[in-house]
Formats: structure tokens, sequence, C-alpha cells
């Protein structure tokens, strides 16, 4: 039969579900706070070492950040400044050449004319030919001018230069024997205007012979003996 009065089943606990999940929800949101705390200094951090910055770069590179701005501006400056240095360097250039080439000009005829007064050879048949051209150059109707002979003594070397001793005679008339001592004393002349440049040459004596007139009165013309140097260089 039966039981009259049953007895009810055992409750059972009622289950929170939510229990743990709540525990640990609570946990992430302090961490969550935390977290939002730990931006939010570092987003002030930030800002403050921003500010900091700013000033820094304010006071202590301003300058530097205007030298820089304006280097670009410097540079072209000096651009033109190297191009108009250029320009002047070139023109210093070619006035430097021109210069250049007139005093190559002017030191090789220079050369020509010391060549020609003090010759590196002593050349003897061009002593003789000069003196044949004193004497076409001096020579009148009456009494001619005339080197009868010339004769070479040996050279004589001093320091840097050689002597060479020669005699000659000569018949001619007084005044035309003064032409001759004329040129003779122009020669060594270095004076570009000249266009006679006659070898450096020294008298070192004269003796004369006056041979008199003949019967109808005419003077026949004196006879010299003249010693001199030429000189050549070594």
């Amino acid at each position: 039969m039966a039981d009259a009065n049953p007895t009810p089943p055992t409750a059972e606990p009622e289950s929170n579900i939510f229990a743990t999940p709540l525990k640990k929800s609570a946990k992430a949101d302090a961490a969550l706070m935390r977290k939002k705390k730990n931006q939010m200094k570092a987003f002030v951090y930030l800002i403050v070492a921003a500010i900091f910055l700013g000033v820094y770069s304010y006071m202590f590179l301003y300058d530097q950040l205007q030298s820089y701005l304006g280097f670009n501006k410097e540079i072209k400056t000096i651009e033109k400044q190297i191009d108009n240095y250029e320009i002047v360097l070139a023109d210093a250039r070619n006035t430097k050449n021109f210069h250049q080439a007139a005093y190559e000009e002017e030191f090789a005829e220079e050369q020509n004319i010391i060549r020609a007064v003090f010759p590196e050879t002593v050349n003897k048949l061009g002593i003789i030919r000069l003196m044949e051209n004193f004497a076409t150059h001096l020579d009148t109707t009456y009494p001619p001018f005339e080197f009868n002979s010339i004769s070479f003594q040996e050279p004589i070397e001093e320091d840097g230069y050689i002597i060479l001793p020669f005699q000659t005679s000569i018949h001619s008339s007084r005044a035309n024997f003064e032409r001759f001592l004329g040129l003779i004393n122009l020669s060594g002349n270095l004076d570009p205007e000249n266009p006679d440049h006659i070898r450096l040459m020294a008298i070192s004596n004269i003796s004369l012979r006056d041979r008199g007139y003949d019967k109808t009165g005419k003077h026949l013309g004196v006879d010299f003996t003249v010693k001199l140097n030429a000189y050549s260089r070594l």
C-alpha cells in the first residue's frame, strides 16, 4: 500500500553559475582600471616631455634651426660667388697668358739681341764679314775705306767669356776713320730700337801713318793699324 505521507524529495542547493565569472570580472575591471591609469600617466608624461622638448628646442636649438633654414640660401649665394670667382679667374688667366706671351716674345727678342752682340762662338769669319760691312758702309770716292789685312791671335779665356785679340790695317781718310770708331763704340748696344746690333768689341791700340799729299795737293789718306778685342761667351 502506498505511503500516505510520502517524504518530499530533498531539495538540491541552488547553483550560482555566475559566482565564479563575477569574481573573475571584478579582477578584470581592476586590471582595466590600472591599465587606464597607467595609460593616463604615460599620456601625461608624453605631454610633459613634448612641452619640455619644445621649450628646450626653442631655447637651445632655435639658432641652429634658423641657420639650417637659411643654409639653402647661403649655398645659392656661395654658388653665385663661386661662379663670379670662376669668371674673374678665367679673365685673370687670359690676362696672364696674354702678358706671358708678350713677355716670352720680348724675352726671345732680347735673347736674339744678346746672341748677336755677345755670341757663344768666336766666329772669326763673322768678324771678317763685319769689317767688310764697315768698309762698304764707310766707302767714299776718295780716299776709299779699305781693310788691307786682318790677323787673329789665340783666344784668351777669362771668367765666363773669351777674348779674341785681332789686328787690322785700314787705309782711309781721317773723317771716315772717325766714323769707323763710332761704329766700334756702338758695339754691344742692346737697345731694341737700334737696328744695328754689333758684336761687342773694344779697341786696345791705334797707330797711324799719314801718306801726305800728291803733286796736285790731293791728300792721299792715312794708314791706320788698329788692335781690337772681340768678346764672346764660353
